[in-house]
């Protein structure tokens, strides 16, 4: 892969985050525990994302690059990677920037 394609690749990730940030997270009512990246529920969407992209990077290993054989340190390098850029956009804390006047 080269850098654009991993462009592409974060720049879905964080998209992914966003989207399930704007409109999963924020449409529920208020919990008691604010949404951090230590809440049960964010730690979930990660857990779950992380799966997802060991089965997308399995698969872009496979078909697009032709790893023959089980490409391990890729498939968990770039699952890790892309689950960390998915992180900045599920992570609430600092939705909105307080621009001075």
């Amino acid at each position: 892969m080269n850098f654009f394609s991993y462009v592409v690749l974060g720049g879905f990730s964080y998209a992914a985050g966003w989207a399930i940030r704007t409109y999963v997270l924020d449409k529920q009512v208020a919990p008691a525990q604010p949404y951090n990246l230590k809440h049960p529920a964010i730690l979930g969407y990660l857990g779950g994302f992380f799966i997802i992209m060991l089965i997308v990077s399995w698969m872009i290993g496979r078909y697009l690059l032709g790893h023959v054989t089980l490409d391990l340190p890729f498939i968990l390098m770039n699952s890790a990677v892309a689950t960390f850029v998915y992180s900045f956009g599920l992570n609430p804390e600092k939705v909105r920037y307080d621009v001075p006047d």
